[in-house]
């Protein structure tokens, strides 16, 4: 059952059950598990509004995620369920803000995130001035306690490295691939003894460029016993289309 509150159109509430796929082998909400549950709340929040995908499509337009900032109370483990709440926090010119937190079903939080985004002209893949299009939508407003979505710097140096092919499977209703599946493949390029040893603290990402169908992609990790540092690009250009930045 999904419950609206506070503004209408503005927050969401569900509850989501976790199944045994989507858990690792400590039993932990896998990271890109964790950002398609995210993705699937912003997507009803905006679901039959002006702003929602297949409104905005009609008219050559499309949402574009930038960054990426999660905040871990403590790591998901062990979960039947998960209690998700989102927020749209409202436009600045051309960037929309959407913050997110998550609860065990006894009511303890999980973790906390903001993101923003940018919306496209699909067909001249040029940005929108959102606040142009839309004069009567939410105006961001800040708070003393949001999270700041941090800037990343690529990388110069990398001790691990794997590459993979875009499939089908990757792609999202835009013919992109889907933001999750970057989070796959920069988890990929670590060491499993790493992964089964190490509890994500923070998540930083930047996604810089689209990837489609075809691409081959290389993962790039530099990798020290309390962070991680990844860069993906496309293996045809060494075009760099994500940036991310993972504290244990």
């Amino acid at each position: 059952m999904i419950t609206e509150v506070k503004d209408k159109f503005y927050t969401l509430e569900k509850t989501y059950p976790i199944s045994m796929s989507e858990h690792d082998l400590q039993y932990r909400l896998k990271p890109a598990a964790l950002l398609n549950l995210l993705q699937d709340m912003g997507a009803r929040n905006i679901f039959g509004t002006p702003f929602g995908n297949q409104e905005l499509n009609a008219q050559n337009l499309g949402w574009f995620l930038v960054r990426y900032r999660i905040e871990f109370d403590k790591y998901p483990k062990e979960l039947s369920e998960i209690s998700l709440r989102t927020e749209n926090r409202g436009t600045i010119r051309q960037t929309a803000y959407r913050d997110f937190e998550a609860y065990t079903t006894e009511g303890e939080r999980i973790l906390r995130a903001t993101t923003s985004w940018l919306m496209v002209d699909l067909e001249t893949k040029s940005l929108v001035n959102i606040e142009q299009k839309f004069p009567d939508i939410k105006k961001f407003e800040k708070r003393e306690d949001d999270l700041t979505l941090r800037k990343l710097k690529t990388i110069t140096e990398w001790n691990k490295e794997k590459t993979f092919h875009v499939r089908y499977e990757d792609l999202d209703m835009n013919g992109h691939v889907n933001n999750t599946i970057y989070m796959s493949w920069a988890i990929e390029a670590l060491d499993m003894d790493f992964l089964n040893t190490h509890n994500i603290k923070n998540i930083d990402i930047y996604f810089k460029h689209e990837v489609r169908y075809g691409d081959d992609i290389i993962s790039l990790a530099y990798v020290q016993d309390d962070y991680s540092e990844h860069l993906i690009k496309i293996a045809q250009t060494g075009e760099e289309v994500c940036l991310i930045r993972i504290e244990y």
